[in-house]
């Protein structure tokens, strides 16, 4: 083996050190996307979404951005920061915002049962604003929650000194 092999072969792996500020401006970019969606169309949006909802296919198209913007993310990160991704990191950018997206589906089905099951008036109006806010919010926990975890695992890691 020549010199240059060994001194390659020795070379350390750099992985990617994610801060909380790369996923925070995509979720900005997204937050704007959404308002201006409501604000652009205020009656087609919020309608689109709750018959997505009725359907059952919200959660599953909800997995599948979320999932794609992650992954999209961390890899635009470890590019520029010429890194290797990790293989937990990106296990975990697949695997959490189904979890999450999956936790809060059954908190607004609880959500929706409890303000049908009382006696206020106009409660469909109320049902439709609850899932366009479960959506909105549930896409944000969804794009953050897996970094927020990322980075959290990162402060326990050992560093070689």
């Amino acid at each position: 083996m020549s010199a240059a092999a060994l001194a390659l072969a020795k070379e350390p792996r750099r992985t990617l050190a994610m801060r909380l500020a790369d996923p925070a401006g995509t979720l900005a970019y997204l937050s704007l996307m959404f308002g201006l969606l409501l604000v652009s169309f205020p009656m087609t949006f919020p309608r689109l979404i709750i018959a997505s909802w009725q359907n059952a296919s919200l959660t599953p198209m909800m997995i599948l951005f979320t999932v794609s913007v992650n992954l999209g993310l961390y890899l635009t990160v470890a590019h520029r920061r010429s890194a290797k991704p990790g293989i937990v990191a990106a296990a975990c950018l697949g695997s959490v915002p189904v979890f999450v997206l999956a936790g809060l589906n059954f908190v607004v089905q609880a959500t929706i049962a409890h303000t049908l099951a009382g006696t206020q008036p106009n409660a469909l109006a109320r049902v439709n604003e609850e899932i366009l806010a479960h959506t909105y919010f549930a896409l944000i926990a969804a794009i953050f929650g897996p970094f927020l975890l990322i980075r959290l695992g990162q402060q326990f890691k050992k560093t070689d000194s």
